[in-house]
């Protein structure tokens, strides 16, 4: 009798450590780096107003677009006759951080690319390029009792990557994270 209550124990043991295997905790602590910033007299300010996040979506073997909304003031010249605002990639290389592989940031406006190696223009009064969402710059730039102010977007994507220095298929990627900064010069010119 004894035998038989001691193999019930056991036999209850075991379905309990089975059951308390089955209930998995995670936990993640996502970290930003923040810094705030205000300029109001600057004659041109430029602020993005959210961050980039990708995933890797596997059923595309590639990762998602992001909308980067930005935000664009301006001082007013009153002698200007004609405004032009043009941005040029600077930079957007993410590191993976235990190294050895790279993604490359793209940046899109109205759908083109915007290079690292020329200006793209956004805005360009004389040639009748109002710049889109960016339009309110292109008709006040001669406002110079307040400053005018517009919201537009670039298009990011992840458009390369590389394996120790080597061009390689996003699939090909190791798992993790990436990170790192992708800067955007703007210039703005009232003449």
């Amino acid at each position: 009798k004894m035998k038989k209550t001691l193999i019930v124990l056991t036999v209850a043991g075991l379905g309990f450590a089975a059951a308390a295997q089955a209930a998995v905790e995670a936990k993640s602590v996502a970290t930003w780096k923040a810094t705030a910033k205000k300029d109001t007299e600057s004659a041109l300010v430029v602020t993005p107003l959210d961050s980039l996040s990708f995933q890797y979506a596997e059923g595309i073997k590639g990762f998602n677009t992001v909308n980067g909304l930005f935000d664009v003031a301006i001082k007013g010249d009153a002698s200007a006759t004609d405004f032009t605002l043009k941005a040029k990639k600077l930079s957007g290389t993410l590191n993976h951080l235990s190294g050895g592989s790279t993604v490359d940031v793209g940046v899109l406006w109205q759908g083109a690319p915007v290079s690292t190696t020329a200006y793209t223009t956004l805005i360009d009064t004389a040639a009748g390029i109002t710049g889109g969402n960016l339009s309110p710059l292109a008709s006040s730039f001669m406002d110079d009792t307040q400053r005018s102010t517009a919201q537009g977007s670039f298009t990011f994507n992840i458009e390369s990557a590389t394996v120790n220095g080597t061009e390689a298929a996003f699939e090909t990627l190791p798992d993790g994270l990436w990170s790192g900064e992708v800067n955007v010069e703007f210039v703005a010119n009232w003449s």
